[in-house]
């Protein structure tokens, strides 16, 4: 009788644990199933190790959803991750505008969540470029900061290699080699020489007795330039007492100064006609000199004729006496009419 209890308990106790399981397993089932939310969808180019379905989804640390589905993208290069966010979060359509979403990781366990964050405005856009058309709203995403460590530990190591060690090592050994030519054929010797006879030089040139001279002669020469300087100003203030004064006479004299500026234009105009007057005199002075030159020429030449005509005449009365009374008189000169 007990035994048969016992049995009666152990099996009642295994049934209800199996239907509490049942029902809990449903519950969560139905629970992942009911989740409401909105559908995003965000595509890595790298590797998604560690990050899984359900995996959380964080908005600057906050949570707000579940990753819903991991898979290939239609390109067969990017890897495409569905995300559900929450009802709570999901009701501004424009809430993650201008973010970015990346993975990243919890602590030291390897385990991943997706995290979305507004993109600064000065950020570069390092989203893949799509070649498909998505199914939900696409959220923007950026490398994981593993991935731009590498990127950065690469694009170091590629220049690294491009640097030419080679020629630096050779231009080294070439630079080394002149100095060391340089060196030796450097006259050390007359140089540290020279350098001694310079600083004697200087030495000599630095004799206390000197300085101080070299100092009372420049103390004496600002002296004598101070008191130029104050005499030039003494004359330059002379000066412009007198310009002062001037002025005034100018001023006080003013009406006398315009009557005689205005006589001596006056003048000037008389002058200018009395010059251009004697200028026409001069010129009818020059033409009846001219006149009388001509004149005086022609009387000239009709003297110079005269006189040879009477020496001819001379000459034939003093050679033929009788010719004077007997001779036959010259034919009349024809008179034009």
């Amino acid at each position: 009788m007990a035994s048969a209890r016992v049995n009666f308990s152990v099996g009642l106790f295994m049934t209800a644990g199996l239907a509490l399981a049942t029902l809990a397993v449903i519950w969560l089932g139905m629970t992942s199933f009911l989740r409401k939310g909105e559908l995003f969808v965000t595509y890595f180019d790298e590797s998604v190790q560690g990050l899984g379905v359900d995996s959380p989804v964080k908005y600057r640390g906050v949570p707000v959803g579940r990753v819903q589905a991991i898979r290939i993208a239609p390109d067969y290069h990017l890897i495409e991750v569905v995300i559900l966010i929450d009802d709570e979060h999901a009701d501004d359509e424009n809430r993650f505008v201008d973010s970015v979403a990346a993975i990243s990781n919890v602590g030291i366990t390897g385990a991943m969540f997706v995290e979305i964050d507004k993109r600064g405005p000065l950020a570069h856009d390092f989203s893949p470029r799509l070649g498909f058309t998505p199914e939900y709203p696409v959220i923007a995403s950026r490398p994981s900061d593993i991935k731009k460590l590498f990127r950065e530990i690469d694009e170091i190591a590629m220049k690294i290699q491009s640097i030419d060690f080679k020629g630096i090592s050779d231009q080294a050994m070439l630079a080394f080699a002149t100095m060391n030519t340089v060196m030796t054929e450097a006259q050390f010797g007359a140089i540290s020489a020279d350098i001694r006879t310079l600083l004697a030089s200087i030495n000599a040139a630095a004799n206390p007795k000197r300085l101080e001279s070299m100092a009372k002669n420049m103390e004496q020469t600002v002296i004598a330039s101070r008191t130029l300087m104050n005499t030039a100003a003494e004359e330059l203030t002379r000066l412009d007492t007198i310009l002062v004064q001037f002025q005034s006479m100018i001023e006080a004299n003013r009406p006398h100064v315009d009557t005689a500026m205005n006589a001596l234009a006056s003048t000037a105009l008389k002058a200018d006609v009395v010059m251009t007057q004697s200028h026409a005199t001069v010129f009818q002075m020059q033409g009846a000199i001219k006149d009388l030159e001509a004149r005086m020429a022609a009387t000239a030449e009709n003297l110079e004729q005269t006189s040879s005509n009477l020496n001819t005449l001379i000459g034939n009365v003093k050679d033929q006496p009788a010719q004077l009374i007997f001779g036959q008189p010259k034919a009349p000169r024809k008179v034009e009419e």
